[in-house]
């Protein structure tokens, strides 16, 4: 039972890992055909975090 526990896992975070290198690699294509947008998100959400 341990084995099929541990097979299962090991193929949930490999499928978790692919569809995470999927994502990834959609956000730099967005990264890439608007820069500007992104790094305005970006600040905007580091200065939303900032403590007051």
């Amino acid at each position: 039972m341990e084995t099929s526990f541990g097979r299962d896992l090991a193929r949930s975070l490999a499928l978790m890992l692919l569809e995470l290198q999927a994502e990834l690699e959609e956000f730099a294509h967005q990264v890439d055909l608007h820069p500007d947008a992104v790094s305005s998100a970006v600040e905007k959400s580091l200065s939303s975090q900032a403590p007051r």
